[in-house]
């Protein structure tokens, strides 16, 4: 008994050692832009990077060291800012265990900009082998490649995982989803078989100089093609048909062509959504693409697409190819047949270079850069890390263009000599009577979309949240409590009728760390303000929703948004569900607002989202404790528990000593403290 009672002192501390502050009068609040995302942008926005011929970033620049042209017409620099950031060094190897925050809130400080990451694993173009060098290539970029404060999110193209947390805290998650990722493209072994390059330069060019080398090489791999038999009729009939495939190589570049548009339209779709909610949010961003890469295909609309997403993000794409310094023509070698000749050999070399060209153009337009023909990954992830550090951004109005949805070409120029200028190199014009696209099926409101997918938070609505563990409800799953306040003073409330009323999209999404599955709450609430002059200062509304969830590792995204002024808010909140069949405690349910419901001798504690609470008052702690053992005799768990009440300079406010808690007839173990405040001045407290 006495050994159960220490355990379970351990685990109170663990779970409900964290701040509780007397609450102070309310300020006024600031007024706030509502966060909407852009539909189109009048100035133009790029991030500058100037290194030396050492590839450090370079400081200090002015800006009347910069130049700028827009399709060759220099143009006026009408916005300039440095971005420098100091100080910021990486945690100690194993921060990322630290314990992750009880609440959470989407308040924005006034601090200096931020870092965005979304690491895009894209394992619909990577081979298993390949895969494993990619997940060596992330790991080293949240070893190295991150600060403390850093935002990542890592998405994969093939679903699965679309996690983002803040660094360091989150460093174990995300490597916990990535040990779970696998490449999912198997590189085919048949005689016959294309490359990606050849299969779009036979299929979209009609190319008859590379259809003859893949026909070629088939006949010295031995493969069977209708040209060898046409070949013998033709020279017996004395004719043939210059410039024309071979109807089987067509076919079979068909084929290809048809499996590679469905992966690169899957991978483009993914970057296009990724890039697309950066637009809101004024950090540093960067989205960097793990994978084999893709080739460049002019027919693809999303290439323009993602080059778009990226300038309205003001974001840059960086490419890390994973084939490292493969020879890339294991294919090709005299296991298969007959050796290459040197020219078809050189040709065929020409080739395989080409099957990523589309990957590392996307980074060159956004003013990235591509990390290839290397096998030292740690090296290219820690430099985009650092580049992301030390930046410049130049803004200017490129005036009158035609509204033509053509390719402009942008040039920065640095007047320094031995530096080197990396910036996207163009955007795209506005098109003539273009429409939105419409939201993709199964996506629903495309703005709340977004801003569930940022790797931010948006701050349009002031919002907090926790979660609350509780009691098992079916075999293997816990009832969880999702609870959330929403700060509903600056909506847009409307007369209607004598009524003051207004409206909240509400958007909750509770996905698993390991298995990607998620649980999707979506309501719209309406309120009514009560009748008076509207209230001064923050007016918070509660929003309680119930999840029955396995043990494990979760994250709970929360989108609100008020229809009328288009405003929204933000947040996530990461937590854990421990396993059910040994010794836990429930999320102590602190508050100072209890009910009486009917029927029950005990008041009930009500779900809070904060830990602020007045003083002079009372503070309420309830907590249930499970899988306890049973006593021999009485067949009843026995347990004790005792508080502690403290300031964070280790001041005493309030004590109790443990004292044993009487099960229920069921053998259910629970209690609710009480815990007088008359001593407790403003500040924050420590309740153990």
């Amino acid at each position: 008994m006495i050994r159960g009672a220490q355990r379970l002192g351990i685990a109170l501390l663990a779970f409900v050692a964290n701040p509780v502050h007397a609450q102070e009068p309310a300020s006024g609040t600031q007024e706030r832009k509502p966060p909407v995302f852009a539909r189109e942008v009048e100035q133009v926005t790029v991030d500058v990077v100037v290194v030396d011929k050492q590839g450090n970033p370079v400081p200090g620049l002015r800006k009347e060291d910069f130049s700028v042209t827009d399709e060759g017409q220099a143009q006026t620099i009408v916005s300039f800012d440095v971005i420098q950031r100091r100080g910021l060094e990486r945690g100690p190897s194993g921060a990322g265990s630290g314990s992750r925050p009880r609440l959470v809130t989407n308040a924005s400080g006034p601090g200096e900009r931020g870092r965005l990451f979304v690491l895009v694993f894209d394992n619909l173009h990577l081979s298993p082998l390949n895969a494993q060098r990619a997940k060596a290539a992330v790991a080293a970029f949240l070893d190295k490649g991150v600060r403390d404060g850093d935002r990542v999110s890592l998405i994969s193209t093939g679903g699965g995982a679309w996690w983002t947390t803040r660094m360091p805290e989150g460093r174990s998650d995300l490597l916990a989803i990535l040990k779970n990722l696998d490449g999912r493209r198997f590189p085919e072994s048949a005689t016959d078989r294309l490359t990606d390059y050849e299969a779009v330069r036979i299929s979209v060019y009609q190319d008859t100089m590379v259809a003859n080398r893949v026909m070629n090489r088939w006949q010295r791999y031995g493969s069977t093609t209708r040209q060898g038999m046409q070949d013998t009729r033709q020279r017996q009939q004395g004719s043939g048909v210059p410039g024309a495939i071979d109807l089987y190589v067509e076919s079979r570049a068909s084929e290809a062509y048809l499996k590679l548009k469905s992966r690169m339209r899957v991978t483009l779709a993914a970057l296009e959504r990724a890039l697309l909610p950066l637009a809101q949010s004024r950090d540093r961003k960067a989205v960097i693409l793990v994978s084999e890469g893709f080739v460049y295909d002019v027919s693809q609309e999303g290439f323009k697409q993602v080059t778009e997403a990226a300038r309205r993000a003001n974001a840059s794409l960086y490419f890390v190819d994973t084939r490292g310094l493969e020879a890339g023509l294991a294919g090709y070698s005299a296991q298969f047949g007959t050796p290459l000749e040197e020219r078809d050999l050189m040709a065929a070399v020409a080739d395989v270079s080409q099957e990523g060209e589309g990957s590392a153009a996307l980074a060159l337009d956004t003013g990235g850069f591509s990390v290839r023909n290397t096998n030292d990954f740690a090296a290219g992830v820690v430099r985009i890390g650092r580049e992301s550090s030390s930046y410049y951004l130049i803004g200017f109005n490129p005036g009158d263009i035609p509204h033509d949805g053509r390719f402009r070409k942008i040039a920065v120029r640095v007047q320094a000599k031995g530096l080197t200028v990396r910036a996207r190199r163009g955007y795209y014009a506005p098109a003539e009577g273009a429409k939105a696209p419409p939201a993709k099926r199964g996506t629903g409101d495309s703005d709340l979309q977004r801003a569930l997918d940022a790797p931010g938070f948006l701050d349009g609505i002031p919002l907090r949240m926790t979660a609350y563990v509780l009691e098992e409800t079916s075999l293997g799953k816990a009832r969880v409590m999702a609870a959330a306040d929403a700060d509903v003073a600056e909506l847009a409330f409307q007369e209607v009728q004598g009524k003051s009323l207004a409206v909240l999209d509400t958007l909750l999404v509770v996905a698993h760390r390991d298995s990607g599955e998620f649980q999707r709450s979506d309501q719209q609430v309406s309120l009514q303000r009560r009748p008076g002059a509207p209230p001064r200062g923050p007016s918070w509304y509660s929003m309680v929703r119930e999840f029955d969830l396995s043990p494990g590792g979760y994250q709970a995204r929360l989108v609100v948004r008020d229809p009328a002024s288009q405003r929204i808010g933000s947040l996530a909140f990461e937590f854990d569900v421990p396993p059910l069949g040994e010794l836990r405690v429930s999320t102590p349910i602190l508050t100072d607002t209890v009910q009486q419901p009917a029927g029950q001798a005990a008041p009930s504690p009500v779900l809070l989202a904060r830990r602020t609470f007045a003083a002079r008052g009372t503070l309420y702690c309830r907590f249930d404790v499970f899988g306890m053992a049973r006593e021999k005799d009485r067949g009843m768990p026995r347990v004790r528990s005792g508080h502690l009440l403290r300031r964070i300079d280790g001041t005493v406010i309030s004590r109790s000593q443990p004292t044993w808690i009487e099960p229920t007839s069921l053998g259910a173990v629970a209690r609710m403290l009480q815990i007088p405040l008359e001593r407790a001045g403003p500040g924050d407290y420590e309740l153990v």
